[in-house]
């Protein structure tokens, strides 16, 4: 499991889906994608991207049916764009954005325009109780396969001769991303606590991408203590980042 490595292949999918006019763009409001509240008429999908809905979190939600509903009809706490709050169920209306526009799963458009590419086949990612897979977490991959993502977006959307990802895009997504007054070391569901950026599952999962250096680092380890993900990101940061600078 990559844990939340998964939302920075999300983030990619909802580029995709940007790229190929399914939607229009990150800035349209909810309502333009599922149906008009008070809450879906102020949230964004950037929003939802940046983790700065308004929405408090629901960890239980992949194991509650009506997801969707359930989630558009909860009250905000903050005006969406203001606050960053780390957020797993705000983050999983993404596969609903996605699925809402182009028809396909997260899985099923991702086996179309984006796994081939990456040189990966038909990986298990576990799926909510309306079969819409986790946009949060539970893409299992290989350490091979994962890092293949951060190749990708270091190739500027890249592989081989296809442009599969555009270099707006990725500009976008791993740039600071978040109002003033909040946090700036948020992108589209990448972080940036570094040197370039990376992608970061709970336990030490993690996709960094150092343009400057062409490198990237990739680790998988233990969700059985997250005293890795100090661990991990002092050796990359501290020790073999310098070597090469």
């Amino acid at each position: 499991n990559t844990w939340s490595v998964t939302k920075s292949f999300i983030s990619t999918l909802v580029g995709q889906c940007i790229d190929m006019n399914f939607i229009e763009n990150e800035y349209i409001m909810l309502n333009e994608i599922f149906y008009e509240n008070s809450n879906t008429s102020q949230v964004s999908i950037k929003n939802l991207l940046t983790m700065s809905s308004g929405w408090a979190d629901d960890w239980l939600f992949l194991f509650r049916p009506n997801f969707l509903n359930r989630m558009l009809e909860k009250p905000l706490e903050n005006s969406p764009g203001t606050t960053f709050l780390y957020n797993n169920a705000a983050c999983h209306l993404n596969s609903y954005v996605i699925h809402t526009t182009t028809g396909l799963t997260p899985k099923q458009f991702a086996m179309e325009h984006l796994f081939p590419d990456l040189g990966i086949d038909n990986p298990n990612w576990n799926s909510d109780w309306e079969n819409i897979n986790n946009g949060s977490y539970d893409l299992r991959l290989t350490l091979r396969e994962m890092v293949k993502l951060g190749q990708l977006y270091l190739q500027k959307g890249k592989s081989g001769q296809e442009q599969i990802l555009s270099s707006s895009w990725i500009e976008k997504a791993t740039s600071g991303q978040i109002n003033e007054g909040t946090s700036e070391s948020y992108g589209y569901l990448w972080w940036l606590t570094g040197p370039g950026y990376l992608a970061l599952g709970a336990g030490g999962q993690f996709i960094v991408v150092i343009p400057d250096l062409q490198l990237i680092i990739g680790t998988q380890s233990s969700l059985g203590s997250n005293i890795y993900v100090g661990i991990l990101l002092d050796i990359i940061y501290s020790h073999i980042v310098p070597i090469l600078i």
